[in-house]
């Protein structure tokens, strides 16, 4: 076991000789427990030298400093992703036929998992009135929050605030090995995370898997993955959920660059877009580039219509007052974007409100006169 992303278990301190009251009390100012006798250092502390031995790594305890000044969604999804791979690093009370699965193996292999949530979510359900799926459960939480190890086990079932332990069976072929504990293969992950969460969840998973497949290996690799996750799917058959899983493969184009862009897909497929093209390059008249825009379908009218997904992100930390700066990446965006109207293209921009909610963005779209 190699990651200790400035973690201490309380195993450790007591071989250190560091008093349980003395763990206790560090708990209300440097310690965050993250599970079951683990904990991470949070911040130098003078009234608790002891745990400065834990401090491996500072440049993690600068990020953590660093978002209570500013809040970054990378900064906190790069911080918690270190809390889960540090738990599941560190814990000490998996069975002999525990195989790391859900959850925790997506963040071992890299898969993304929705960071941000539904605007407006009231209840947790697979499905809102309308039977359009939205579930928080697969997110990776707040930095600092208890993390729990997902586990699959083949002859029991039980969950607690530390772990949740599912019933499976699973072969050679759906296993690999991470820091020695095995672990459900990548592509037995993104099924499985469409089966315990929603479609949306395995589209997300899938459309990654096969984005890194094809920038490492071509479109054989996007091929072969394709292969592999469908084979995955048909291991799983007659399990509870494989439906959503099934759906979710044949949603995804392994073309999207981000959760957002795989949910807007699933969206645009929802009202009735069936001929969504994916990452097109725009050229003028002399074949210049002059972009790469996310979607682009054709209107009722004819129209070339552009869609981009969630512009505002890629801004982050440009102030509108600095737009005339050239190399400000609003202001070439708003460079890229008149060129584009003055080439005949509507240009549609969807934030994440808009895909969360379906009148809205049929109202996005019929003004640019897309039917739907």
């Amino acid at each position: 076991m190699m990651l200790m992303y400035n973690v201490i278990t309380a195993r450790e301190c007591a071989l250190a000789g560091i008093p349980r009251t003395t763990l206790v009390a560090a708990q209300s100012c440097c310690l965050t427990r993250l599970s079951r006798g683990i904990f991470t250092v949070t911040r130098r502390c003078d009234h608790h030298e002891d745990f400065h031995v834990a401090i491996e790594d500072p440049s993690v305890l600068e990020l953590r400093s660093s978002l209570t000044q500013r809040k970054s969604v990378a900064g906190s999804e790069r911080l918690r992703r270190l809390e889960h791979l540090s738990v599941l690093d560190s814990y000490r009370f998996y069975r002999p036929d525990d195989v790391i699965g859900g959850t925790s193996a997506a963040i071992i292999h890299g898969i993304p998992l929705s960071h941000r949530l539904p605007p407006r979510r009231t209840k947790r359900t697979r499905a809102d009135a309308t039977g359009r799926e939205f579930d928080a459960r697969l997110s990776l939480g707040a930095p600092g929050a208890p993390v729990r190890v997902e586990v699959w086990n083949t002859r029991r079932a039980y969950t607690s605030r530390w772990v949740v332990r599912r019933q499976a069976a699973l072969d050679a072929t759906q296993r690999a090995r991470w820091q020695g504990v095995p672990v459900t293969s990548a592509p037995r992950t993104a099924i499985d995370l469409a089966r315990i969460g929603t479609a949306l969840d395995g589209l997300v998973a899938c459309d990654w898997l096969l984005a890194d497949a094809a920038g490492r290996r071509g479109h054989d690799g996007r091929l072969g993955m394709r292969d592999r996750l469908t084979e995955a799917i048909e291991e799983c058959s007659g399990l509870r959920g494989v439906s959503r899983a099934r759906a979710a493969l044949a949603s995804a184009t392994g073309l999207a660059e981000s959760v957002s862009e795989s949910l807007a897909l699933h969206r645009l497929k929802e009202h009735g877009l069936s001929d969504v093209r994916q990452q097109v390059v725009i050229r003028d008249s002399e074949n210049t580039a002059i972009g790469r825009v996310d979607f682009l379908v054709e209107a009722s009218d004819s129209t070339p219509v552009v869609i981009e997904v969630d512009g505002a992100v890629k801004y982050a930390g440009h102030h509108l007052v600095d737009a005339a700066v050239e190399d400000n990446p609003l202001f070439r965006e708003k460079k890229r974007e008149d060129a584009l109207r003055r080439m005949g293209y509507r240009v549609v921009r969807l934030v994440w409100a808009d895909l969360w909610d379906s009148s809205r963005l049929r109202t996005r779209l019929r003004e640019a006169h897309i039917a739907c």
